[in-house]
Order: structure tokens, then sequence, then C-alpha cells
């Protein structure tokens, strides 16, 4: 009987090379594999970045000396003296004077945010900040000029005292007054703070998610 040497070499060596292919599909599928997982695992990063957006914004106005934070579904906008007037189709500082015979305090500047409505009458959240060199208590400077210029009406003795801010609120550390208005749009709840030769007088306006509120727990001095 005639043995092939050869022969048998050759049938033998298809095991190494079936090995090998194997071991190719295994790496070649291995790879795949983590690259599907690297895709998914980068699409729920993506997903969670998206979810864990801040749900709030910060506003800082260094002349003024505050910062605060305000809701991502509202908008924040710089209010002015003369951009009020034109809102409301007057002069209210020349009405003002020509009511008690002097100026109201200087504005130094403001702020209002407005919900989806954009009404400026019923807007949840407005500061405006004065210039304030005699260094006038809350007391005080409520009896030269009440809540201007948000609020005319009853300018009498009685209806003014009975206006007055007497409600105690802290902010930023320090003690405030408050007083509503019960006859205006929306009730206004209007805040006093006098700090820095400044005061800060806060108009809050109630609504069912407390947007006002929330805004003036996070005001904070910056000086």
């Amino acid at each position: 009987m005639y043995f092939n040497y050869a022969q048998t070499k050759q049938k033998g060596s298809a095991h190494p090379l079936l090995i090998i292919g194997f071991l190719l599909i295994l790496i070649l599928g291995g790879g795949y594999l983590y690259q599907v997982k690297s895709l998914d695992n980068l699409i729920k990063t993506s997903k969670s970045a998206v979810l864990k957006q801040p749900e709030s914004q910060d506003y800082l106005n260094k002349t003024l000396g505050f910062r605060l934070k305000y809701p991502n579904n509202v908008n924040l906008k710089i209010d002015t003296e003369e951009e009020f007037n034109k809102r409301g189709g007057g002069d209210f500082r020349k009405n003002f004077k020509g009511y008690v015979q002097y100026e109201p305090g200087k504005v130094l500047g403001g702020i209002v945010v407005l919900d989806k409505s954009g009404n400026f009458e019923t807007n949840p959240f407005t500061l405006w900040v004065f210039d304030n060199p005699e260094d006038l208590s809350i007391d005080s400077w409520y009896k030269n000029y009440w809540y201007y210029p948000f609020v005319w009406g009853d300018f009498t003795y009685t209806g003014k005292f009975e206006l007055a801010p007497k409600t105690e609120a802290t902010i930023s550390g320090q003690m405030g007054k408050s007083g509503i208005i019960d006859y205006q749009p929306g009730k206004p709840r209007f805040v006093y703070l006098v700090r820095d030769k400044k005061m800060y007088l806060f108009r809050i306006i109630g609504d069912k998610d407390k947007t006002g509120d929330k805004i003036l727990s996070t005001f904070k001095y910056t000086n």
C-alpha cells in the first residue's frame, strides 16, 4: 500500500485555517457589537444631557448690585421709566410732581419678567431700583412716594395707611416690608428693601406656579 505523505499534510492544514477564520469572525463580530454599544451609550448620554438641562437661568446686574434666577419658560427684560410711561400712556413722574409738588425718587434701573401672556399688568415679577441718597427708611420712603409709579389711587391718609407695607419679609438675609394692593389686577404684593442708599421695590403677582415668589427667593446681593 502506497502512503501519500503530502496528501495527509494537506488535509491536516485545513484545521488551522478554520480556527483562524473562526477567530476572525469573533474579532469582527466583537468589534461590530462594541461599535453598536458605544453608539447606544452615546445616544443615551445625549438624551440624558438634554433631560438634565437647567430649569432656570441666572441674571446678574453688577450696576444695581444683585443677581437672581428665573425659569426658562418666562422672559426677562430690562425696564425703564420711559417704557413704563409708554405702556401707561402718560408721564407718571410729571403727574406725581403735579400732585405732591416734588419729584419722585430717581429710577436707577429695573427688570420685568413676563410669562407667556406677555401682559405687563399681570406679569409675575418686577423689580425697580431707586436712588436713595438720604438713606431713607422703608416707612419714610413710602410716606413720600407710596408705590410709585405702579399704584395710583386712594392718597388720603386713611387709605395710604391701610395700604402701607407692614408685613415683614426677609430677602437675601435682610428684613424688608410688604403690602398688598387688592384692587389692582392680580392683587400685586409690593416688597420694599433698602440697602447701600438704594431702595429696591419688588412687585409680585401670584399665579398657580408662584413664579414671582420663586424668583424673589433667589434674589441675592452681589456686593
